[in-house]
């Protein structure tokens, strides 16, 4: 949820370490954006048009989405205000570089992903969450690696690092993970 602190925290703290991994080919990031704090917003439903957002520039510009997830977290409103405007949120899409601004100006102001938004929000809160054995979500923010989640500190990136290492099955080195080769390229 583009509004929970607490997701801003892991965010700010991971999110540099996180996009070296996907850029160097050693990690897949999926992202599910989420509208849980809606009721956080003073009726404005932030938590719902900031998901609604990334999910326009994932759609229309998905090589810039990783820029712009990291610009909401950085731009991240306090709970309990209104949040970003949706001019403020178009002038982070245009900031993220995308390639389709008209495009995701449109779906911006139509929220054309709202219900989408809403479906994955149910699914998240009900579950079963996929390939984990996890039931459902029952805090933000879920970090799951290789299906296992993450109960560590939201602030201390070597503590991250170190269960990703543990989980991909390296738990004694400190170097970056390498990717393993598949057949299906």
């Amino acid at each position: 949820d583009y509004m929970c602190p607490f997701c801003g925290q892991f965010e700010s703290t991971n999110n540099a370490q996180i996009g070296d991994w996907v850029k160097s080919g050693v990690a897949t990031v999926e992202i599910h954006p989420l509208s849980i704090l809606d009721r956080s917003s003073l009726g404005s439903k932030y938590s719902t048009r900031a998901a609604n957002a990334a999910a326009c520039v994932a759609n229309y510009s998905p090589d810039q989405f990783w820029a712009f997830n990291g610009l909401l977290f950085s731009n991240q409103p306090a709970e309990n205000t209104e949040g970003l405007d949706d001019d403020t949120l178009k002038d982070l899409v245009k900031q993220a570089g995308v390639t389709a601004q008209s495009d995701i100006d449109t779906c911006i102001d139509d929220t054309q992903f709202k219900g989408w938004v809403a479906d994955a929000t149910s699914r998240a809160l009900q579950g079963p969450l996929p390939n984990t054995d996890e039931k459902a979500v029952t805090g933000t923010p879920t970090v799951l690696v290789n299906g296992q989640k993450y109960t560590g500190s939201l602030t201390d990136a070597d503590a991250f690092s170190s269960f990703v290492l543990q989980v991909s099955g390296d738990e004694s080195s400190t170097a970056t993970p390498t990717p393993t080769p598949t057949a299906a390229g």
